[in-house]
């Protein structure tokens, strides 16, 4: 290790014994399979909205056994909100391949093994559980790294995750990967901060590239800028003697495997008359019928795409009925489904 990275490295443990405060439920956490479960909720999601979930979790599910006997359904559930519902249906085959097992893997290549983990969260675990010299590679870090080291390889290349791995490993402290790790994601979320740094009181900016360089606003780099897609999607409420008709989602898109009631979707905006006209519509509701009200409309924000939606109720004769993939469920019943975050803030309404 050089002088410059050794610098570094003992400036980021330095600085972790005076500043190691930064309280979180899972922190100093030895147990695998609750830092697993941390890492898996904190995957594109804040700190702050991922908390009481986690407690949620430990306290439903206490072992990785309990989690795997869970029903999926209820497991759904305490989910719902999080968002990436992937992650929730990897996250519970994980839990039953390692029940399987008999006990949590405790290396990394078995940890990476693990349905729905990857390289970042295999590092975690693998070196907070069990202190394996395995770098950790989030958000935080790459900042870090690139700022200091004046990095302008984008980071989300093939060429930049391997600089920015080789890097990261390399400054790693092998007997110490765990403490080490938490400091520097640390270290990145209260300091070097993606806006408004702190580098003028920064234990590192004596020999940051950046900082000597006036280039902290410019690195990291990213090469590609993220497209964000428009859908609108028209949910029937379909209300007949006090049920309402539901169905799963089951095709590979958002919220697969929760559930919504019965959808059009148009490539832009449609009024109710608008919609009457499309495929969809016709299809659900072939005959003449009358909203109960005019559609209520929300909108959520999703990473790639922005989700436009509006809710029409219709009533409907005893006669009526809809394919078996859908269900015809009390309404009064409804919070026993788990559904998409807009769906509930509906149903809250």
């Amino acid at each position: 290790m050089t002088d410059t990275k050794r610098f570094f490295t003992d400036r980021i443990l330095t600085w972790n014994r005076a500043h190691n405060d930064r309280s979180m439920p899972w922190k100093n956490e030895k147990n695998p399979y609750f830092i697993w479960l941390s890492e898996i909720i904190l995957q594109q999601t804040r700190v702050e909205q991922g908390w009481p979930y986690y407690e949620r979790f430990i306290t439903a599910y206490p072992t990785v056994n309990d989690l795997a006997k869970a029903p999926e359904e209820e497991v759904f559930r305490l989910w719902q909100g999080l968002g990436y519902y992937a992650r929730c249906k990897n996250m519970l085959a994980a839990a039953r391949s390692i029940a399987a097992a008999g006990k949590f893997p405790d290396t990394y290549e078995g940890i990476a093994a693990l349905k729905g983990v990857g390289a970042y969260t295999a590092a975690a675990i693998a070196s907070f559980a069990y202190n394996l010299p395995h770098a950790v590679l989030d958000g935080n870090v790459y900042r870090v790294l690139a700022r200091y080291f004046g990095i302008d390889t984008p980071v989300d290349t093939t060429a930049g995750k391997k600089l920015f791995t080789m890097l990261a490993n390399d400054v790693l402290p092998k007997n110490q990967a765990g403490i080490y790790n938490q400091a520097i994601m640390d270290f990145g979320a209260v300091v070097c901060k993606p806006q408004q740094p702190l580098c003028k009181t920064c234990t590192l900016s004596l020999h940051c590239e950046a900082f000597q360089k006036g280039l902290t606003d410019l690195v990291p780099v990213k090469s590609k800028k993220l497209v964000i897609k428009k859908r609108y999607f028209h949910f029937l409420l379909l209300e007949q003697d006090g049920k309402i008709w539901i169905r799963k989602r089951t095709a590979k898109d958002i919220w697969q495997n929760l559930h919504e009631f019965p959808l059009v979707e148009t490539p832009a905006p449609a009024g109710i008359e608008a919609l009457r006209q499309t495929a969809g519509f016709r299809r659900l509701l072939p005959g003449k019928s009358e909203a109960l009200e005019p559609g209520v409309e929300l909108k959520q924000q999703l990473t790639h795409q922005t989700i436009h939606a509006s809710f029409i109720r219709f009533s409907l004769s005893p006669d009526f009925s809809l394919p078996e993939n859908y269900m015809l469920v009390p309404a009064n019943q409804l919070e026993k489904y788990a559904f998409p975050k807009i769906i509930t803030d509906y149903l809250k309404r």
